[in-house]
């Protein structure tokens, strides 16, 4: 960045009292020959006093040579006598043309600029203007002073080189509006120095086409006399003859052959002059506008800002070192250019010279100059600008600017509903844009980016580059490609990933902005964004089909989640006595009841099946919507389906490739929001509990806790898995498993009461008593059976559960009850199962009395889990030899850490103190199921030991 402070351009210049007087009016700019020439007072005193015509003047190349030229051959010397201003569109025409009158009237008045002093000085010269606007083809025109009333041009030149009597040389002529012969135009130069200047003359000729004169009619004679007029001029010493004939582009046009006809009168190309080339356009509306030029000190720090960022963007563009190069060599470019162009963005004034000359009435001097007076004064009112006045600070929410601008490019009609919808009014997209992301960044406020892009892509949005190719001048369609546009609004106050951004954003909001792959324009007519807007509001006449087509969407995402049930409305939606954790996604409807009905509505759910109570309560969880995902999903979802509609009627509404091509990334951005807000929809879960007495609900929410899981293999949000991510890998509220010894806990296996239990009685109280651990499938059941009859906490038998012996026995076979040995999940049915603790197993052959398969005693041996002389407060049958010292190492994260902290409470409790090492001793030894359900089974679950 600049080393110097960037101050605003407001802050820097001082404007031309002209443009901030109280009293400005935009005909300050307006110069016509004819009403000037004859001393009207309403021509502004700017333009009228000589000597102040030419101080507020850029004197540019061509105008100091011309004035050079006709002053010399005013004075007698050599050289063309006919010269045609050759002018582009608005080029300072009326302005060239004042110049040589006034430095003929009044030589003197050159002196006061350095660029007059050594130009010709000419003795008296008598002058004649002839302004086409204002001489009328059938009433002709009163001389000053009303001493004659002149028929014609040639009556008029007359009169206002020589008063009546030159005009009694000509008075016939006149009167029959015949065409004077050359000698007779001689005649009334003489020997005089004269200068005859003729502006709007197509205009005039296009009118006198309709009267006649004997055979033939005003415009014949017109042009005859012209032909004889340069004639007569080209053979006198001291009179000059300057013209410009077209007033507009359009009028040119339509009489093409008319003007060709009178171009050919200067036909060499030493005879046509430009006195205004394009790169001098900024100098002369510098001059006009500011009360002095700025310099250096206050041009630089902006001009250097600005060469910085853009070499930075383009440079991040570059795949090649020649395109580096490339990108600091525009940078050096543009930073000369500010400075040149300053308070201006070269990019404004490229639009007004390159691009608005295109439009057939666009005056490009003097309608730059209406047009930036207007913005100037506009910045004037408000005390505070940016850096610089570039296309995007273009403050269109000014009615005078507004007023000025479309004056200039026209269609202002058209382009109402333009800067209604998308730039200025109340609920303009580019506004709600600005609004939205001040909301996110308050920095972003001050610089309302969208604002700014949308209001450059609209001065883009007129006429056409121009360029050459096959040796013919092609026009370019209206618009700006993306790189221009950047460089064109990227600067110290706006950075281009802001920029990219919010471009991106306009693109798919506003309804009258049209890409076509290359370049953004806005347009009268609607783009595709506004017909799905209108089918939009169709949709949204009949939100019955968005809730439909949501719900559809939610069953799509959650097929084959057999233990997911899609928005229940009553209590037998949900299924009851299924052994799964079974989630119901609340409708969206849930989101905006209050939180009491919320709670009694999850509760009926939770608590019924039907008309009675529901058994596996514990096995339940309602996930719930959340408030601020819900209208933004209904949104995106209404929109898809507007996309939908549209697409339907392409033929209909004759969309283009490119207009299809847009649909097809609408319906993706929006499909796109519509995951997003899938994926975060279900972040709770509501979950039964004992409370008060009765039955309550709790929530479980994501909180702080990012979850992993996002899409599935079709690139959906995968909402189930994420809910399950939530319930059992981060709140740990459901587990996949659970240890044999927890079983033994808490259906209070291996008293005199309990020696041991069917195993669908164990899935029933695992899935309806709530404070059990809830489990995601009965799998988890089935595993921790075979394991436990693998480790000897009990024995497992299939088939009719046996009866109890007299002896606390159960009578069945020996060889009948699995223990000790390893056993396959698929062999435990957990209908027909049956666990039997060890103290109840019947006794073993006396051949059996001896070491069993794998090296383990008959009382489980090593990791048996207790023999036959545990008691009822024995849990497990606890061994004489308890353990004494617990020594436990592991590395946590931060949720692991969280989630050993019940563990190691629960040891500190047996132990009565933990050291941080994780050492831990009791001199009575620990419970081995206490030890084995509340400390080591959890650790492993949460994966910190083995």
């Amino acid at each position: 960045m600049a080393s110097s402070k960037i101050k605003s351009w407001i802050e820097s210049v001082a404007l031309h009292p002209d443009v901030v007087s109280e009293d400005f009016s935009e005909d300050v700019f307006a110069l016509d020959l004819g009403p000037l020439a004859e001393g009207a007072k309403s021509v502004p005193a700017v333009y009228r006093d000589p000597e102040h015509f030419f101080r507020a003047s850029y004197v540019t190349s061509g105008l100091r040579s011309l004035l050079k030229d006709v002053l010399s051959r005013l004075s007698g010397g050599e050289g063309n006598r006919v010269l045609k201003l050759f002018t582009p569109f608005g080029g300072g025409k009326s302005h060239t043309l004042a110049a040589l009158l006034h430095a003929a009237r009044s030589r003197a008045a050159l002196d006061v600029i350095p660029e007059g002093k050594g130009l010709p000085r000419p003795d008296k010269v008598r002058t004649a203007v002839f302004d086409g606007q204002f001489f009328d083809a059938t009433n002709g025109k009163m001389s000053p002073g009303d001493a004659v009333r002149c028929q014609t041009m040639w009556g008029w030149i007359a009169f206002s080189l020589g008063g009546k009597k030159a005009y009694e040389l000509l008075r016939k002529q006149d009167e029959a509006r015949v065409a004077p012969g050359a000698d007779e135009i001689l005649a009334v130069l003489g020997d005089s120095a004269n200068l005859i200047l003729l502006d709007e003359a197509l205009g005039y000729l296009i009118s006198t086409g309709g009267i006649q004169v004997g055979q033939t009619n005003l415009r014949s004679e017109t042009l005859t006399f012209l032909q004889r007029l340069t004639v007569a001029v080209s053979n006198t010493k001291k009179t000059a003859f300057v013209f410009s004939l077209q007033s507009s582009k359009r009028e040119s046009l339509e009489y093409l052959s008319l003007l060709q006809t009178v171009e050919h009168l200067a036909a060499r190309k030493d005879q046509q002059r430009e006195p205004v080339e394009s790169k001098e356009i900024l100098a002369v509306i510098q001059r006009r506008l500011l009360a002095k030029l700025p310099d250096a000190a206050d041009s630089s720090p902006a001009a250097g800002a600005y060469q910085e960022l853009v070499t930075q963007m383009r440079r991040s563009y570059a795949q090649s070192k020649a395109e580096q190069q490339q990108a600091e060599e525009e940078g050096i470019a543009l930073r000369d250019r500010v400075r040149q162009a300053y308070p201006f963005h070269p990019a404004l004034i490229d639009i007004m010279s390159e691009r608005w000359a295109a439009i057939p009435d666009f005056q490009r001097t003097r309608g730059a100059l209406r047009f930036l007076a207007a913005c100037l004064r506009a910045y004037h009112k408000k005390e505070k600008s940016g850096p610089v006045l570039g296309p995007g600070d273009v403050p269109m929410e000014d009615s005078e600017v507004r007023l000025a601008f479309f004056k200039e490019v026209g269609q202002q009609a058209d382009f109402q509903p333009v800067l209604e919808h998308d730039l200025i009014g109340p609920n303009a997209r580019a506004r709600r844009i600005d609004q939205r992301r001040a909301k996110e960044s308050p920095t972003l406020a001050k610089k309302q980016p969208a604002s700014r892009l949308a209001t450059a892509i609209l001065m883009y949005s007129f006429g056409g580059l121009r360029r050459e190719q096959a040796g013919r001048t092609e026009t370019l369609p209206p618009g700006v490609s993306e790189p221009e546009l950047l460089a064109a609004v990227v600067g110290p106050d706006l950075d281009s990933v802001t920029a990219q951004a919010c471009l991106k954003e306009l693109k798919e909001q506003c309804l009258y902005l049209h890409f076509d792959g290359v370049r953004y324009c806005f347009k009268k007519d609607p783009n595709v964004t506004l017909l799905i807007e209108q089918e939009a509001e169709s949709v949204a006449r009949d939100e019955k089909q968005v809730r439909q087509e949501i719900k559809r969407m939610l069953e799509s995402r959650l097929a084959g989640h057999h233990d997911a049930v899609v928005w229940p409305e009553k209590p037998g939606d949900i299924p009851d006595k299924e052994p799964m954790f079974l989630v119901g996604y609340l409708p969206l409807e849930f989101a905006g009841e209050p939180k009491s009905e919320q709670d009694a509505k999850a509760v009926d759910l939770c608590g019924k099946f039907g008309g009675k109570q529901r058994s596996y309560r514990n096995g339940l969880g309602l996930a719930a919507p959340a408030t601020d995902q819900v209208e933004p999903l209904r949104s995106s979802v209404r929109y898809l389906l507007a996309v939908g509609r549209v697409k339907d009627k392409a033929r209909q509404y004759n969309l283009t490739d490119e207009q299809k091509s847009q649909l097809r990334e609408r319906d993706a951005t929006e499909r796109s929001a519509a995951e997003s807000c899938f994926l975060k929809l279900y972040s709770e879960v509501l979950l039964p509990v004992v409370k008060d007495g009765g039955l309550g609900v709790v929530p479980v929410s994501v909180g702080g806790r990012p979850l992993q899981t996002t899409l599935n293999d079709k690139r959906e949000a995968a909402i189930h898995d994420r809910v399950m991510e939530l319930l059992v890998g981060v709140a740990r509220k459901v587990f996949d498993k659970v240890a044999p010894t927890k079983i033994v806990e808490l259906f209070k296996l291996g008293g005199k009461n309990t020696p041991g239990i069917k195993t669908s009685e164990v899935v029933d109280g695992f899935y309806s008593y709530l404070g059990y651990p809830r489990l995601t499938t009965s799998d988890a059941i089935r595993s921790s059976i075979a394991r436990g009859v693998a480790e000897g906490h009990f024995g497992y038998l299939s088939g009719a559960g046996p009866t109890l012996g007299p002896d606390g026995k159960y009578q069945v076979a020996r060889e009948k009850v699995r223990f000790g040995s390893p056993v396959a999940d698929d062999e435990v049915d957990l209908e027909t199962g049956f666990l039997i603790m060890p103290s109840a197993m019947p006794a073993a052959p006396e051949t059996e009395q001896t070491k069993g398969e794998g090296g383990q005693t008959e009382g489980g041996g090593e990791g048996g889990g207790g023999g036959e002389s545990g008691g009822e407060d024995g849990a497990g049958g606890e061994t004489a030899a308890a353990r004494k010292v617990v020594d436990l190492s592991f590395e946590a994260d931060s949720t692991q850490l969280y989630n050993s902290w019940k563990p190691l409470a629960n040891l500190a409790d047996m132990a009565g103190q933990v050291k941080l090492s994780v050492h831990a001793e009791s001199d009575k030894g620990f419970d081995k199921s206490k030890l084995e359900n509340g400390v080591l089974e959890p650790l492993r679950e949460a994966n910190l030991i083995e």
